[in-house]
């Protein structure tokens, strides 16, 4: 009889012959008391990849599930249908140029869901290393980078959760997931985590690798090759993540500001560049243009209450200044006045002085005679 996978893993895979068979031992590596399956969804690689994953599932066929497309659907639209394709009651993250290190991941992962049936998200932290050791590794998230609440809102703020470590709770289907927008896990998190809390494990138990053929490695090389590459795909993610949490205020300002971040960050590209990244987005969705224009025009609201606020300072200044300069005149006017009394006071003084001196020298004369 046929087991029930309880866990179904989902790893997509291009062209990542170099990569794949390592990701693919750790699935099998993994030590658990209950059945898993991964379902493994190649894009029609042009390079050994389909090869390794036949090998794999040749060799593991109760825990290897191969799709093996006859044609190129793109990244996001693989990775979704694989997601479709998905019959455990949990579902695993892990994609072909990643890897998982310890064999015990996916039982403690379960674990802790079946312990806590109020969680439908359970991750943990991960080696990041850049291949050819062009940065140095370290551990995500951790630092300023792990957040001291694991919570809805401070998902929504930023991803703390990397792909490869994340588990969810499975719905019935996965029918409503869209298919063009990136970055797909940051927008399957939240998903999953409208339904219940989020669980963390503190044990690090899979490795991210940062490479050249990697969909985000152009981030460090340059944010703007990115945008460029991926603007649109962003926006159309944060229209989705409002269809999800929009009807809450707060959440709905956090993922506002977040389109506002990216339009403003698209605005710079086509002024530096010359694109028309700004134009494209927008076109592709009205709403984000709608928010992006409703905050511009608050901008500008905000200016003008400013430079209302500006001017009455200077007037405040100028006043002021006035004020000063008519009781410096007035000083200076008492003090010419002052001055005037005492130029006469010495003048009267002087006479009296001149005749006092007269009339003692006339007295001593005739006192001589």
């Amino acid at each position: 009889m046929k087991s029930v996978p309880k866990v179904s893993v989902v790893t997509v895979c291009y062209n990542q012959e170099k990569y794949i068979e390592e990701a693919l031992q750790g699935f099998v590596n993994q030590q658990t008391d209950f059945p898993f399956e991964v379902i493994v969804s190649d894009d029609k690689s042009t390079d050994s990849t389909p090869e390794i994953i036949k090998k794999y599932a040749k060799e593991y066929p109760e825990i290897i599930k191969p799709i093996l497309r006859k044609t190129n659907v793109g990244a996001v639209k693989n990775f979704v249908e694989a997601m479709r394709a998905t019959t455990g009651t949990y579902v695993a993250l892990c994609e072909g140029d990643d890897f998982w290190s310890d064999p015990t991941k996916l039982q403690r992962q379960v674990d802790f869901l079946d312990k806590h049936p109020d969680y439908t998200v359970c991750f943990h932290p991960v080696r990041v290393f850049f291949e050819g050791n062009v940065q140095e590794e370290f551990i995500f998230p951790t630092g300023a980078d792990r957040p001291k609440l694991f919570t809805t809102k401070t998902l929504l703020q930023r991803n703390f959760i990397q792909t490869n470590s994340a588990m969810y709770r499975r719905p019935k289907s996965y029918d409503d997931l869209p298919e063009a927008i990136l970055p797909l896990d940051w927008y399957l998190h939240l998903y999953h985590a409208k339904n219940g809390k989020i669980g963390f494990i503190d044990r690090v138990m899979g490795a991210y690798r940062r490479h050249p053929g990697g969909l985000w490695w152009d981030s460090y090389a340059g944010i703007h090759k990115i945008w460029k590459k991926y603007g649109s795909a962003h926006l159309a993610m944060y229209v989705e993540i409002l269809k999800l949490y929009g009807d809450k205020p707060e959440y709905r300002k956090i993922i506002e500001s977040h389109v506002i971040r990216l339009l403003d960050d698209l605005q710079y590209v086509d002024k530096k560049f010359q694109e028309r990244l700004v134009k494209k987005a927008i076109a592709a969705f009205p709403d984000g243009g709608e928010l992006y224009i409703r905050h511009l025009l608050e901008q500008v609201s905000q200016l003008d209450e400013h430079s209302k606020e500006q001017a009455k300072i200077i007037q405040h200044y100028v006043d002021l200044s006035n004020s000063l300069a008519e009781a410096r005149a007035v000083q200076e006017a008492e003090i010419a006045r002052l001055a005037a009394e005492n130029s006469q006071l010495n003048a009267k003084l002087l006479v009296r002085l001149e005749g006092a001196v007269k009339r003692r020298v006339n007295r001593i004369r005739r006192n001589h005679r």
